[in-house]
């Protein structure tokens, strides 16, 4: 038995020591001129079939990878009110539908970031590294409705119920209104993605990266809606006037497979085009919460919660990538370093990552509760920087 395990640790010892001649290249490494007076090491004219690009330096190098992008975000189904050509003193006439239409956040541009750090291998050109990626996505709005702007605003996420009355046929067929909304949404947006790649060689002119990995994502969502007037605005020594402060959240944590393509389109000089695509299924835990109030608008402002709402719930969701750009690449030094710049536009989508329930009282006073789901996406441009030592 030792000597059948000496035979094995030998034989597996000569096998990564012959992998790893026939991995490395033998310094010094030749580098090749280009028309423009720079160089590269490996590439379509020296190598045989699918040519490795990377390591740029011919003996295996690391790479630094920093960008600044101004990226808008937007969420589907973020509708808080239905804005209706009615005037609200009429209570009759509220609840019918005239040039109506529906109010969502404006949803602003905002600036992030992302850094990464990889190594280019010798070993047939692979390269492996990790990229995070931070955005913190926003919006706002602010609408009102008096009486003589001959408009109503009739909200979508409140489960409020005006108490007029001590039975159901008390209660009149008017819908609940506002005549003062402010909205505040906030996203808080974390990918990290760890790749296994390789970029080669298709043609002269064309280079191809196809890249497996894994990606992790927190998508964090806050989305506040505050409602004054209207409904809640009172009757004068019989019920004081309120706010009403609706506080959603809607988390997700995942992790799970991506793959994708990276291509380069090489016009000379170091001047190329640069398309890149990547899909991802992630598996997660999604945590929703509904809360709200309604606070006394003058002293003691007295809160009273009126719902209080969570779920917790795992699923798979899924996020496509995409990228168009122009960048400049080039070796210096002997080959010894590369540097690259880059400036393109990026599209994320997020799909099906609103998960919160809307909650709108019926006339008998129950609860209905439905939902408009919606996707997540994040646009923008990107200017990156890359340096290979």
């Amino acid at each position: 038995m030792k000597g059948l395990a000496f035979l094995l640790i030998s034989l597996s010892t000569a096998q990564l020591i012959g992998a790893n001649t026939k991995c490395a290249p033998e310094p010094p490494a030749t580098c090749y001129p280009d028309d423009c007076c720079r160089t590269y090491c490996l590439g379509p004219t020296n190598e045989g079939i699918s040519p490795a690009v990377r390591p740029y330096t011919c003996n295996g190098d690391w790479v630094i990878t920093a960008a600044g992008f101004y990226w808008n975000a937007h969420m589907d189904g973020m509708e808080y009110a239905v804005d209706t050509r009615v005037n609200n003193s009429n209570s009759f006439n509220r609840a019918n539908l005239i040039d109506a239409e529906y109010k969502t956040p404006d949803f602003k541009w905002d600036f992030g970031f992302k850094f990464g750090i990889g190594y280019n291998t010798t070993c047939d050109g692979w390269d492996i590294g990790v990229v995070w990626t931070r955005f913190h996505g926003r919006a706002s709005s602010h609408d009102e409705a008096e009486e003589d702007d001959n408009h109503t605003l009739l909200p979508l996420w409140s489960s409020f119920a005006v108490n007029i009355g001590d039975e159901p046929s008390d209660f009149p067929e008017v819908p609940l209104f506002a005549t003062d909304i402010e909205t505040q949404w906030n996203l808080k947006l974390n990918l990290v993605d760890i790749e296994l790649g390789r970029e080669f060689w298709n043609s002269k002119r064309l280079t191809i990266r196809p890249h497996v990995g894994l990606r992790i994502a927190y998508i964090e969502q806050e989305f506040d809606i505050e409602y004054k007037g209207g409904s809640w605005a009172g009757i004068p020594a019989v019920s004081p006037a309120l706010t009403n402060e609706v506080e959603l959240e809607n988390d997700f944590q995942g992790v799970g497979i991506r793959a994708g393509l990276d291509t380069v389109w090489n016009f000379g000089c170091g001047w190329a085009i640069y398309g890149n695509t990547a899909f991802s299924i992630l598996y997660g835990r999604f945590h929703i919460e509904h809360d709200e109030t309604n606070r006394e608008a003058a002293s003691l402002f007295t809160k009273t919660k009126i719902l209080d709402s969570e779920e917790s719930f795992r699923a798979s969701r899924f996020i496509a990538d995409l990228a168009l750009g122009v960048q400049w690449f080039s070796l210096f030094c002997d080959c010894k370093y590369g540097f690259a710049v880059k400036f393109g536009w990026e599209n994320h989508i997020f799909l099906d990552q609103n998960q919160l329930w809307r909650v709108n009282p019926k006339i008998d006073i129950i609860n209905f509760f439905n939902q408009r789901r919606g996707s997540l996406d994040t646009q923008g441009v990107t200017l990156t920087f890359v340096f290979d030592f």
